[in-house]
């Protein structure tokens, strides 16, 4: 009974690592993907600032658009370091309450075991 509990708190531990590996990989991913975009729009703007004649001679209204688009990638970059830690610790609290309820379950049946079904007054 003992052997049995174990290896299903064993199976939840792994599901849960399985779980957070995955999530984690995930954002990782998501991470990558926001720096590439990052990383072209820098060129994109360069590459225009540069035909034109240099950084300075961009027009007023490409900076704005250049600015927001930046601005918007950041806000997003944020928002998912934000998403990431929430996931984080949602997937520890669950892991957590998983272990809890195998413990508590496996408690009552090695007591049950142990003691026996409890004696009812009929």
């Amino acid at each position: 009974m003992t052997r049995e509990l174990d290896a299903r708190i064993e199976e939840l531990r792994a599901r849960r690592s399985g779980t957070l590996r995955k999530t984690e990989a995930e954002l990782s991913e998501m991470q990558a993907e926001l720096e590439r975009q990052m990383t072209a729009f820098r060129k994109e703007v360069a590459a225009e600032a540069n035909r034109i004649g240099g950084v300075m001679q961009v027009t007023g209204r490409r900076v704005v658009a250049a600015e927001k688009r930046q601005a918007k990638l950041e806000a997003d970059l944020a928002i998912l370091g934000e998403e990431s830690g929430l996931l984080l610790r949602r997937h520890k609290r669950l892991g957590l309450g998983i272990l809890l309820g195998s413990v508590l379950l496996g408690s009552t049946f090695i007591s049950l075991a142990l003691w026996g079904p409890p004696f009812w007054p009929y």
